[in-house]
Order: C-alpha cells, then structure tokens, then sequence
C-alpha cells in the first residue's frame, strides 16, 4: 500500500488523504468489475471498499481547512455512489441548488467531480444530473450553444428538472443575458385538526364469563397542511414529531425479518393521513409525465374515496414526482422506518390499537383472530378510508389493513446493519424488490402488525397494494 501511496498515481491533498487520477481510478475500477479472479464477488468488494473509504474521510468532513473538507466532500460522494446512487444524487443536486449562475468555478468544479461518479449514477438513470452539469459547465466557460443543446436533452418540466427528488431550475436565455427564475412557493401552513382515536381494551365479561374487548375511544389533537391537488381534491398532511423508536418487533411477536430490533431516531416529517385516495390519484394522474405514464384508473374496486391500488412502486415515485412539479414541494414515499414509527406512534404493541385488533377499527380477513382478540367476517373488498374512525395518536389511520404501502426501501431480509436515522435503505439494482408495510383488506391480523414487514418486485401490480405520501421538514419551511 505504502509503494502505491508514494508512487506516481497518486498525490496526498490532505493528512492521511490522496487522491488517483479520474482516468486511472476507472481503468482499476472496471479492472476489479471484469477479472475473472473477482467476478463472483467484485460488487460486494466495491462495496466493502465503498464503506471503508466512507468511514475513513468522516474526520477530514470536519477539517478546519476548506480545502481538506472539499476533497473530503468528493470523495464522499464518490464512495457512496457506489453504495447508494440515490442518495449521491440527491445530495449532489441539493449541492447544485445553492449555487449562483455567477458561481462559474465552482460549477466547473461540480462537472468535473461529477465524472468521478459517472459510471455508478449512469447505471442507476441519473444521466440527466449529469447532463445538466456538462450543460452548466458549458454556460460557466461561455460555451452558450453548447450549453443550450445540452439543456434541450434534458427531460424538463416547466423548466425545471426533478433529480432523486430536487427540483433543478434549468437557465433561460432572456434579453442576451442567462437566468435562473427559481419557482417560489409559498411554505405550507399547518392548522389544528381532532381526530378520534380508538384503543382495544380486555374486559371481564359481566358474571365472569370469560372477557371481552371494548374500543375505548378518546379525541386527539394533530397539526395538518392541506394541499389542494384539484377544485375538489385535497391531499391532508399530518405533522410527525421527531423521537426515537425501537424498531422491529420481540421474538415473541415476530420473525426473523423484524429483527434484531433496534433503536432508530426519526426526524420530524409530514405525512399522508390516509392511503393516497383514487380521487387524489386521478388529479395528479391528469398532469404531465414525468418518466412513466399513469393509468388514470388503476384499482380494482373504483371508488373516489377508497384507496388506490392496483399500482406498481415505480408508478408510486412517478406519483411524488408529479406531485412535486405541480406543488414544488419534495413530495416522496415514506422510509419503512419513518413508516413504522408513524404507525406505532409511541406504543410498542403489536397494533397502535394495542395487543390485538377488532374488525370494529381495521379492514382485514378477521375470520382469523389474533391471539385473544375477537373475531369477524372476512373482508371482501377496501373500505372508504377514514370509515373506521379509529386513529392513532398522531392522528394517521388505515395502517393496519385496507390497503398495503409501499416505501421508499429496498427488500433486505433483516435488520442487520440498517440505518438507524430514518432514512431508506437500497441497493443499487433497480430489480430489487421493495418493502410494503401494514397489511391488506385480504391478510390475517398477524400480517398487518405494526412490526410486520415484506418485499415485492417493484412493477407488481397487486388490488392490494396502495401507498401513502411523505414530505421531509428539512428543507420545508412551515407557517
């Protein structure tokens, strides 16, 4: 290691820190992509080496010298381009964001670090980032036609360009001058909403006769934004404060695939107070394409208020995208752990009902009870959502039953070495199956615990398949 650190291939640029010509780092990089010696393995090695290089360059993130995190910065990026495009891209286009049309190096320097990452976010279809910067390269160095062509390759909408879920205002040639006219919109305001929430309690029976389950229900208090998606239509976004939660379920309650638990802290977010309804799908539906088409009527049981199903993960994102472009606001799909904090909503039972669940609060096949919990008939179809008038304490309801959701997350088999802030967990594959979280009209109880988890290749389209909307506080102002 050390002949290779002193040779000419690389030149330290920090303390302990080197860097390796773009053109040489590629050639070793396919080198270990296509020898036979490493085929079997080569993706876990890229991997491993991913993650070794992330946790090295942490310290130098917090160098006192510019030029040390600069480089740091880029090197982060180009390690976790390898681990996760998605992130990398996202991260690099909310960098991209803060920069001015008079920023003219640092957007030369932005290109030329987004070679480095090139062939991992080009295989994940993020070539549009790049594309953008070879453009803002080009418009930096005076190259204004070259620029022009590049930005007429890129997939806009109403001038802008959606990256991994940041909007990217594309330059406009207006009186011989350039310009970015950024789209202001206005910050979403929050007002006071009650809810009914309901909790299962065992009761015993009058004689002692055994016990039964009573629904004692109570009022709550949430805060909600209201986005108007048509002259009819509304989307509620309920306020999920932050906390930490312990994620997955015991060994008494669950399987493998929900263990080991483990502490997670969540930042606050908003999220959808129903499963995306059919009338909701159908106003953004209407609106200009993305990158996929729409059906405008996916579900097997129409209905304007039932949930919408019938819909694969990729027409899910495809849903948030448009929804962004129509409200600018960074609309997505729930992290499976931003999901299972939301439905648990501070309890650590099995339901946020409590340890069973009653066909009176949830839409499930209740012909099969849940350990000593009550009985029903089997469900036939979706019900309305909100029908059952049952939320949980942050005010959110259908999570157990009626309708499966899809999250943001792709299918590992367990929790070994998730994340523990929130945020999704991928792979870099686009076929790999994705999780969905709550169980559906047609499953046992057992199926729509709060813990219960399961993945599906991301293009089925199932009649019990729906999903619900989430949107980050970060970089969303509230009134």
């Amino acid at each position: 290691m050390a002949d290779l650190l002193l040779s000419p291939l690389c030149h330290e640029v920090g303390h302990e820190l080197y860097e390796m010509e773009l053109e040489t780092r590629n050639v070793l990089l396919e080198q270990l992509n296509s020898n036979p010696r490493f085929n079997q393995h080569n993706h876990q090695r890229i991997k491993t080496l991913a993650h070794f290089l992330l946790a090295y360059i942490k310290p130098q993130l917090k160098s006192g010298k510019n030029s040390v995190r600069t480089i740091a910065q880029a090197q982060r990026w180009t390690a976790l381009a390898y681990i996760d495009p998605e992130a990398a891209a996202r991260d690099l286009a909310l960098q991209l964001t803060q920069l001015s049309l008079a920023q003219k190096t640092e957007w030369v320097r932005m290109s030329k670090l987004a070679e480095t990452l090139a062939a991992p976010l080009r295989e994940a279809e993020f070539k549009p980032l790049l594309t953008y910067l070879e453009g803002m390269r080009d418009l930096a160095r005076g190259h204004e036609q070259g620029a022009a062509s590049k930005f007429d390759q890129l997939p806009t909408h109403h001038n802008r360009l959606l990256v991994a879920g940041v909007t990217l205002p594309i330059p406009e040639f207006e009186e011989s001058v350039w310009t970015i006219n950024t789209v202001k919109v206005p910050p979403p305001s929050l007002h006071p909403l009650e809810f009914e929430r309901a909790e299962l309690i065992q009761q015993p029976r009058f004689m002692g006769s055994g016990s039964q389950w009573l629904i004692n229900r109570g009022r709550g208090q949430a805060e909600v934004f209201y986005e108007q998606l048509g002259e009819n239509t509304v989307l509620e976004m309920v306020q999920i404060p932050g906390g930490e939660f312990h994620m997955g379920s015991p060994k008494k309650e669950g399987n493998y695939r929900e263990q080991p638990q483990h502490l997670v802290n969540v930042a606050p977010f908003l999220l959808s107070r129903f499963p995306v309804t059919q009338a909701q799908w159908g106003a953004i539906a209407r609106t200009d394409k993305v990158m996929i088409d729409l059906p405008p009527a996916p579900s097997h049981f129409p209905g304007e208020n039932l949930p919408v199903e019938g819909v694969t993960w990729f027409e899910a994102i495809e849903f948030c995208e448009r929804l962004q472009l129509q409200t600018g606001r960074p609309y997505r799909l729930p992290s499976e752990a931003e999901w299972e904090y939301a439905c648990r909503a501070g309890t650590a039972t099995p339901f946020h009902f409590g340890e069973t669940i009653s066909p009176k609060v949830a839409t499930y096949d209740s012909t099969e009870k849940y350990r000593f919990g009550p009985k029903g008939k089997s469900s036939k179809q979706t019900t309305e959502v909100g029908f059952h008038q049952a939320a949980n304490g942050f005010g959110l309801e259908d999570l157990h039953g009626n309708v499966w959701e899809w999250c943001a997350d792709h299918w590992y088999e367990n929790y070994i070495d998730a994340p523990v802030d929130g945020t999704p967990r991928t792979t870099n594959s686009r076929a790999s199956h994705r999780v969905i979280r709550g169980g559906s009209w047609l499953d046992s109880p057992n199926v729509c615990r709060s813990g219960y988890r399961y993945g599906v290749p991301p293009e089925n389209r199932i009649l019990t398949i729906g999903f619900r909307v989430a949107l980050s506080l970060n970089n969303t102002k509230i009134n």
